[in-house]
């Protein structure tokens, strides 16, 4: 019920794309949403840690966010994806380098929302709504970890909880985190 850990001030914010199909209520895509959003804080020099549902998900938006950037600034920094089926080493590698400052931007799904210190990060940008709140505050929790500002933004895809979070972003911050449930009585929890 309470978090000990260090933590500046965040700015919690919810960009809901505009609808670009009024007769079918067809959105933006979020995916390029959350791209373009991420692009503009990495070049502004924010450290920004970008997360998407899956794994093909991060792939694409790895993609786009180094096409953009490459258009956007002379030297981009270094963006790198980071998702489960990676070897060891090479997610030791990609830890290793967000902690000294050498990656500006990371694309991730989940395997990044737990029990790894990456230092202080700027931003978290969530590429659509994880599915609980728990899940969501884990991944904005990723930022702002010292005591500077951060920012924590949800681009809503057209799904129809991100669009109920988006209709009424306070929500966000008044919803209690889902009570995890266990039995106490299984051999592997004993």
């Amino acid at each position: 019920t309470e978090n000990g850990a260090p933590s500046g001030p965040r700015r919690v914010m919810v960009y809901n794309p505009p609808v670009v199909n009024a007769e079918l209520g067809v959105r933006a895509s979020y995916i390029k949403s959350a791209v373009r959003l991420a692009s503009d804080l990495v070049a502004a020099g924010v450290s920004t840690l970008v997360f998407g549902q899956t794994r093909t998900n991060v792939e694409v938006m790895l993609k786009y966010l180094r096409d953009r950037l490459a258009r956007m600034v002379d030297a981009p920094p270094q963006i790198e994806a980071y998702r489960g089926g990676y070897l060891p080493g090479t997610r030791r590698r990609i830890e290793t380098k967000l902690r000294a400052g050498e990656i500006g931007c990371v694309v991730a799904t989940n395997a990044l929302e737990l029990g790894i210190d990456l230092g202080s990060l700027d931003a978290v940008v969530c590429a659509g709504y994880p599915g609980s709140i728990a899940g969501l505050w884990q991944r904005f929790g990723r930022g702002g970890r010292r005591q500077g500002e951060s920012l924590a933004l949800l681009v809503a895809s057209s799904a129809p909880v991100d669009q109920f979070f988006a209709a009424d972003p306070a929500l966000l911050l008044g919803t209690p985190v889902e009570q995890a449930r266990i039995d106490p009585d299984n051999v592997e929890i004993l």
